[in-house]
């Protein structure tokens, strides 16, 4: 099963990538990337100093990697696609806006050595967003890597970590800012296929897609609050998560007739098709079809 696993994340990578050169091979017809696998993509600036942030200071492994345009590293469920300049998935959108890094849409770390990792990554002068915000679910704190794009390191309470079943370290994990959480659950649930988790009134709720869970940060969840410096958390930003999708055209014509709003047209790479919406809250969701070839 493992090795199945591994073979599924290489030809993923390969078609989510769409950023190899000419002379690279298209995916072989080998196996089928599916919706199952839980993928995030950064913009970043430098492809190597963002592979040396990942996998020295957060574990992530590197899965690979094509020159100065693209690598993709995994943690657990989560394959995180950085996206450097020149790749397909970097292009600018139709009207010129660049698709930068930053904001404040993010993949959630879950670890167990919480207080020791935020020493360590002090210690190494990572830059932190915040100070340890605590809430329910337990404590959580968000740090910046080398350009800009947040990462929320998460430790979970006693209670959800029992062994009833609780996050664990293998789990891949986003958070999106939204304002109408009943909004963001149906646009999920009923348009994207997504399956409602659990709810906590207006002010959160988590979603999930095969190994990908959602969690939709609504008014007054501890995964909201400003910044100590007054900064707000918003919607928006450039920091998606991609779905890989077998009924593409489909499912983007049913979109559109859902007057869905999409930031961009159809790009086209060596790796397949991909193209983005967002949300009711202005959040990006990349759409992916793999290549045939």
């Amino acid at each position: 099963m493992k090795i199945i696993r591994k073979i599924i994340l290489i030809l993923v990578i390969f078609s989510l990538g769409g950023c190899m050169s000419q002379t690279t091979e298209p995916t072989p017809d080998t196996g089928v990337p599916n919706a199952t696998l839980a993928v995030v993509r950064y913009q970043v600036t430098d492809v190597d100093r963002a592979v040396l942030f990942y996998t020295e200071r957060l574990g992530f492994a590197l899965d690979m990697q094509s020159g100065t345009e693209f690598a993709a590293v995994s943690r657990g469920d989560l394959r995180l696609l950085l996206s450097g300049p020149g790749s397909s998935g970097a292009r600018p959108m139709p009207d010129g806006r660049a698709q930068a890094a930053g904001g404040w849409n993010r993949v959630v770390l879950y670890v167990d050595d919480f207080a020791a990792l935020i020493d360590r990554l002090r210690a190494a002068g990572t830059p932190f967003r915040n100070d340890i915000e605590r809430g329910v679910g337990g404590a959580q704190i968000q740090i910046d890597d080398p350009d800009g794009n947040p990462v929320e390191l998460h430790e979970a309470s006693a209670e959800s970590t029992s062994a009833a079943g609780g996050p664990s370290a293998t789990w891949a994990v986003v958070r999106y800012q939204v304002t109408d959480v009943d909004r963001a659950v149906l646009f999920y649930t009923e348009r994207l296929g997504f399956a409602l988790d659990m709810q906590s009134g207006t002010e959160f709720a988590a979603v999930s897609r095969g190994d990908l869970r959602l969690l939709l940060s609504g008014p007054g969840s501890s995964g909201a609050r400003p910044m100590p410096d007054g900064r707000a958390q918003v919607a928006g930003g450039w920091n998606r998560v991609v779905l890989y999708v077998d009924d593409f055209a489909a499912l983007i014509d049913r979109l559109r007739a859902a007057e869905t709003p999409f930031r961009n047209d159809i790009e086209r790479g060596v790796g397949g098709a991909q193209i983005q919406i967002e949300d009711p809250d202005g959040n990006p969701v990349e759409l992916h079809e793999a290549s045939a070839g």
